[in-house]
């Protein structure tokens, strides 16, 4: 179904989902409300009342099963959780202290009966805490990445002067609205004052019609340009001309799949963007498709600084892989609760660590060639390999595991397992692998799970220890 909501509309709801979210109380890192709600308005809605009775937004991936999504609840201390009947079985089961409220249960509220205006703006200063985006780690436990105020709003400038956003485009937003590049995307519209097409979810047969008729400027994660793609050549559909700009991030785009958004999309400006989410999109580059180069995510933005470091944490030479740090336009407050992990993703002199490696080329385009840390990017989803063996070893017949991604035309990467198998109790013979596939799929979001799992005997390692996955990638490639 289609609804639209103009923006008094909007305002309206917003203050009614402020006022159902007023009890809120304050935990050990502040008042915080938690979101499970899925793509439309009421998403933008709910994020914008909790800013308006000085609340934290922590959103939730509406992928995440229920022990995934206790975690985050807990870990952040929201006191509530407001959430869709969708999302309710996941949401039962919960340890969590938390008051669940259905967002469809709250009605629209006299104005006399509204969260204050006056109160709200007075907890407006830039270095309020706006929202904590979780994000997987390395440790197998998400972390929650602290976002002020100041941030979104500097984001938001810095977007929609770079990329071109205006009031007078169209925007399509073909993915969720819990992460910090589809939600800050819908913002930065927002305050231009633009129409915003969400899309309840993404589907390349739909987007068709979306993209030749209605929405001017979209931003795609390179698996869903690939899904179009075959769509369109199934349809048999002509050129999308309605499209101004097609932004590409997630991934950086193989050059096919450039060449094809160029096909599709004759008339719209193809840009491509570089980030994470500690430090917003940091790299830009508008593609000239005569001249398009491999791996490449173009220049630092406006107020963005990108460095690569060596080993030792020395500055590279151009040509020379390193690790990407930034020190962006808006600054890294850390993880909530984690100083740890905060300081290990720092260096000394304030720049930021990807875990990406890269190569400055000699015209200052960046390159990103590799991952340091061990991560696989599967439908410009973030999979961290360590989240996922901490959730596949908890099977009672699984003695080793070692996850890593597989190359996949479709997603970019796809995850995969090794797994060798306990030599007592229940009988290897009576393990599958679609057992151990079932497992995953009841455990982890199913952009997480693998869509492989090999049984081996042993898991090749080093001198240390280490399993050497760069082995299994070469067997099973």
């Amino acid at each position: 179904t289609t609804r639209s909501w103009t923006y008094g509309e909007l305002w309206q709801r917003t203050q009614a989902i402020g006022a159902a979210l007023e009890p809120v109380q304050p935990g050990p890192h502040g008042p915080m409300v938690a979101l499970l709600l899925p793509n439309g308005a009421d998403h933008i809605a709910a994020y914008l009342a909790c800013q308006l009775i000085g609340a934290t937004a922590v959103p939730i991936s509406t992928q995440l099963t229920a022990p995934e999504i206790d975690f985050i609840v807990q870990d952040s201390g929201a006191s509530l959780l407001l959430t869709a009947q969708a999302f309710f079985e996941r949401t039962t089961s919960l340890e969590a202290d938390v008051k669940i409220i259905d967002a469809a249960t709250i009605d629209p509220v006299e104005s006399d009966h509204a969260p204050p205006l006056a109160m709200a703006m007075g907890d407006a200063a830039r270095n309020r805490l706006a929202v904590v985006a979780y994000t997987s780690g390395t440790t197998g436990f998400p972390k929650g990445v602290k976002v002020t105020n100041g941030d979104l709003l500097e984001r938001a400038a810095q977007w929609g002067w770079t990329f071109g956003l205006t009031p007078s485009h169209v925007l399509s937003t073909p993915g969720p609205i819990f992460h910090m590049s589809y939600g800050g995307l819908s913002l930065a519209h927002l305050i231009a004052g633009g129409y915003n097409r969400v899309l309840t979810e993404f589907d390349a047969t739909f987007a068709l019609t979306e993209y030749a008729l209605h929405a001017s400027w979209v931003f795609l994660v390179p698996s869903m340009t690939a899904m179009i793609h075959d769509a369109w050549l199934r349809q048999g559909q002509p050129p999308m001309e309605r499209l101004d700009v097609v932004l590409s991030s997630g991934a950086p785009g193989p050059l096919a799949l450039l060449d094809a958004a160029f096909d599709m999309f004759p008339a719209a400006a193809i840009m491509e963007a570089y980030g994470w989410t500690e430090g917003g999109w940091l790299t830009y580059e508008r593609k000239d498709r005569d001249a398009l180069v491999p791996h490449s995510v173009g220049w630092p933005m406006m107020r963005s600084e990108i460095d690569l470091r060596n080993e030792a944490g020395e500055p590279c030479a151009v040509n020379e892989p390193g690790e990407v740090v930034a020190r962006p336009l808006t600054t890294f407050h850390g993880y909530l609760g984690r100083d740890d992990a905060t300081s290990a993703a720092t260096t000394a002199d304030g720049f930021c660590r990807s875990g990406d490696v890269g190569i400055m080329l000699p015209d200052g385009r960046l390159t990103i060639v590799d991952r340091l840390n061990d991560m696989i990017i599967s439908g410009g989803e973030n999979v961290y390999c360590a989240e996922v063996e901490r959730v596949l070893s908890e099977h009672p017949g699984i003695s080793q595991v070692a996850v890593f991604g597989l190359p996949d035309e479709r997603w970019g990467e796809r995850v995969t397992a090794a797994v060798v198998l306990v030599d007592h109790g229940r009988d290897q013979a009576e393990i599958t692998t679609e057992d151990l596939l079932t497992f995953a799929r009841a455990n982890l979001a199913s952009y997480k799970a693998p869509k492989q799992i090999h049984l081996v005997d042993e898991l090749q390692r080093n001198s240390m220890g280490k399993v050497q996955k760069f082995a299994l990638v070469k067997t099973f490639s």
